[in-house]
């Protein structure tokens, strides 16, 4: 479905029409895809699958902007229950330097907002140029001297999203695509997050959902994942076991990262996975004594701990591992 938004006069003097085609539509791919054909890996799976079928509840919105019926620029929004990602930001080389992505970029975020969006996320260079357009709509680093931002259209936004509630556990689906990325953001919790993504810290899962969607989806690398959600719909917490190939025979690797503010709920994680038959590590910072607790509840013992195995600033963090056979 194509909706027009507005006409809007750039620089040149030309007229250029701005509206949204909502995913799918097979009328517009032949447009869009071509467009967007620079994109590869598991963005361009996203898009090729995007514009004809559906993807479970997931929302896929391109703004574009058309100079007489050709797309000359295109925006993408990728979003579940009003938590998006802002991506596929793109205009033709030659019809730069007009303002054409600026004024698609103004009535996307007014859609955003009329349709009660709340959260949007996006990666760009630090300092670069696209980071202070992006800057002046409102987005602001996830932690200082990043490019990796956010955008919040409520200001308790997540106080409230993250709030304590209820959950339960749940096999991984495209409309978590997001709502991942706003779990993977969080400044606060555990630095070590997940050896398999390999997340220190806060991250934008953007691109690596993509590629653990895929993964899943071909049943290799992984053996299992759940996520973690509440009643509010958001994703608080993840665990996934992979295989470690760096072993014969091979061990596995479990990775169980939880918002500190569900730290008591990592057991529910841990009774929903299918542990395979064979060894299973679980890397975790020492002093994370919650979810060594929720390890131990679930067969793993202690079996070592690496003095100062990551350094984050200028503090060394020790690493225990737990184990499982």
């Amino acid at each position: 479905m194509y909706n027009k938004l507005a006409d809007v006069e750039l620089r040149t003097d030309e007229t250029m029409e701005v509206g949204v085609i909502i995913a799918p539509d097979e009328a517009y791919a032949e447009q869009i895809k071509p467009f967007l054909a620079h994109k590869g890996g598991g963005f361009k799976w996203h898009l090729e699958r995007s514009v004809v079928e559906s993807l479970d509840d997931l929302e896929t919105r391109f703004y574009i902007g058309k100079l007489d019926g050709e797309i000359i620029a295109n925006i993408m929004i990728v979003e579940h229950q009003h938590v998006g990602i802002l991506g596929h930001v793109f205009t033709t080389p030659t019809q730069r330097r007009k303002g054409a992505c600026k004024s698609v970029m103004q009535y996307q975020m007014e859609d955003f907002r009329e349709r009660n969006g709340e959260a949007l996320y996006l990666g760009t260079g630090y300092n670069s140029h696209p980071y202070f357009i992006y800057n002046s709509f409102g987005f602001e680093s996830v932690f200082p001297r990043s490019g990796f931002m956010k955008y919040r259209a409520v200001e308790d936004f997540d106080e409230r999203y993250f709030a304590e509630a209820p959950v339960h556990a749940k096999d991984v689906v495209w409309n978590d695509w997001a709502k991942m990325t706003a779990l993977t953001g969080i400044v606060e919790g555990d630095y070590l997050r997940s050896i398999a993504f390999g997340i220190y810290g806060p991250a934008n899962f953007e691109g690596g959902f993509l590629g653990f969607k895929q993964s899943l989806e071909n049943g290799d690398t992984y053996h299992d994942a759940k996520l973690l959600e509440s009643d509010s719909g958001a994703i608080v917490g993840m665990a996934t076991v992979s295989w470690d190939t760096r072993w014969q025979p091979n061990t596995a690797v479990l990775d169980v990262f939880v918002h500190p503010n569900f730290c008591s709920s990592a057991s529910v994680l841990l009774e929903a996975i299918n542990f395979p038959d064979t060894k299973i590590q679980c890397y975790t910072e020492s002093t994370s004594t919650s979810k060594a607790e929720a390890l131990q509840n679930a067969g793993f013992h202690h079996e070592a701990t690496l003095k100062n195995q990551i350094q984050h600033y200028d503090r060394g963090i020790d690493v225990s591992i737990f184990a499982r056979t």
